[in-house]
């Protein structure tokens, strides 16, 4: 599964918003689709594996709350005309919009008093744009709740050139089976748990001939909260299809809200001492240190799973420290930095 994909999947969640009640239901109303509504996310990692439980409910889910290291996401929902390529997508009335420096995402979808479809989204980098269009919609019926099973297909087409494109066939299938409590390292919330179990098939064609063809089976299980949005996404080792956690699965803690505001963070943001630039970057980064700041300082960047992939310790430190991540897979990356007796962690994201 592509990071790039991934990313969508958890823009996707977020917009899943419910109402509170014994038995979580998820309207067309209760999904935010103003221009301008803003969804802060604080996206936390922990290595701790997941105890899945049985189906069925009322459940309690713990997450180990002993450590964690995060970073905060933002996205804006906007005017689909307002965006690079929103004429491709004549038929969404909604478009979700994350730009940051010269990387840009923007996801279409049309909501209707029935289904939510997914039609498309754009990838850009600097100038060069890639227009992904589903075909057929991916749809995700309305309402959701509990019990609630459904089965998406759909394919995605590279347009950026004649030459070389991508088809992807996804068959997604769904269940909300259970619902709950939840305690992560961000609070504790009431949650309903989404089953999901994808078959994605990608065919590679250079000049007209197949060149590869990949499949990939994963398992998610995600966390929704009522008036958060997704608290806890957690995935299976790639072709895992076994319907119970092992010590080989991770999560991630996400949490999202309406209004501008993180729900909690903790510690110093890095950006208060260092910024990591570019974000997301291309095998190497630099960490850019605020004036005035004094050696010692470590700097350890691990991967999404816990594991140290570079560690450095300087006494005089320059203004500039460069992170080489060249022949590392693309995915999210967390950097802590410690100054002295006070340490500080932030996220990033590398790309292929």
């Amino acid at each position: 599964m592509s990071s790039s994909k991934s990313v969508l999947t958890v823009f996707c969640c977020l917009l899943l918003g419910a109402t509170a009640s014994a038995q979580i239901t998820i309207t067309q109303g209760d999904i935010p689709n103003a221009i301008g509504d803003t969804f802060v996310t604080k996206v936390c990692l922990d290595s701790a594996f997941v105890s899945l439980g049985a189906p069925g409910g009322p459940h309690a889910w713990t997450f180990d709350t002993a450590a964690f290291t995060g970073m905060v996401l933002v996205s804006e929902l906007v005017d689909k005309d307002s965006t690079p390529m929103g004429a491709r997508f004549p038929d969404a009335n909604m478009c979700l919009q994350a730009v940051r420096g010269q990387h840009g995402q923007w996801t279409y979808r049309k909501l209707e008093a029935t289904q939510l479809l997914d039609l498309g989204n754009v990838y850009s980098r600097a100038d060069t744009y890639r227009v992904h269009v589903f075909s057929p919609t991916g749809i995700s019926p309305l309402p959701i709740t509990y019990g609630t099973q459904w089965q998406t297909t759909f394919g995605y087409t590279d347009t950026t050139s004649d030459t070389t494109r991508t088809d992807d066939f996804s068959t997604i299938q769904c269940t909300m089976d259970a619902w709950g409590t939840v305690t992560c390292p961000v609070g504790t919330y009431p949650c309903l748990r989404e089953n999901v179990l994808e078959t994605d098939i990608s065919t590679s064609y250079l000049r007209g001939a197949v060149t590869t063809v990949d499949t990939v089976l994963t398992r998610r299980f995600f966390w929704d909260s009522p008036g958060i949005g997704t608290v806890v996404l957690a995935r299976s080792m790639p072709d895992d299809t076994n319907s119970n956690f092992t010590t080989a699965d991770d999560y991630t803690v996400l949490v999202s809200c309406n209004s501008g505001a993180v729900i909690e963070q903790r510690g110093l943001p890095l950006a208060s001492a260092a910024r990591i630039l570019p974000n997301p970057c291309y095998g190497s980064a630099g960490l850019r240190l605020a004036p005035g700041i004094t050696g010692p300082v470590t700097v350890r960047v691990c991967d999404a799973a816990g594991r140290v992939v570079l560690q450095s310790k300087t006494q005089n430190p320059k203004s500039k420290i460069a992170l080489d991540l060249r022949g590392n897979p693309a995915g999210l990356y967390i950097c802590t930095v410690t100054i002295g007796n006070r340490t500080i962690t932030g996220g990033f994201v590398l790309l292929n």
